[in-house]
């Protein structure tokens, strides 16, 4: 029991994950972000996964901050930039990877979404914060 309460502390800052309702199509998601191997990188990990194979999965759109807050950018998503799946599909897995200035802390709000291409679930998280390397 020691064990797994350690495991679930350390998990904590790494990895934001929730389901907070019932949903007609999102089975489960993850979003998790970490600094990228080069200067200012930073990477936002998008985990998204449907209760059946549906047309419209992935990532609507990524909104990055810094620490205190301040909005720097919006992607959407797209099936050019690989955000949303280009077929349709039962899970959609993605890494976007956002080119910061080396030594600033940065978050993300990232938009999930499965279901139709007019009628879908959407799921709104927030990741932990993470400085770009120098």
């Amino acid at each position: 029991m020691l064990f797994v309460s350690a495991v679930l502390i350390c998990s904590v800052g790494t990895q934001a994950h929730a389901q907070t309702r019932a949903s007609d199509y999102v089975a489960w998601y993850s979003v998790s972000s970490y600094q990228g191997e080069k200067r200012g990188q930073i990477d936002i990990e998008c985990n998204i996964r449907a209760k059946w194979a549906v047309p419209k999965i992935g990532v609507l759109k990524i909104e990055i901050y810094q620490a205190n807050g301040d909005h720097v950018t919006t992607i959407q998503g797209s099936t050019s930039n690989g955000l949303l799946s280009p077929k349709s599909s039962l899970a959609h897995i993605v890494t976007y990877t956002y080119n910061g200035v080396p030594g600033t802390t940065y978050y993300a709000k990232v938009t999930l979404c499965a279901g139709s291409n007019s009628d879908y679930d959407t799921r709104n998280v927030q990741t932990q914060k993470v400085t770009a390397p120098y």
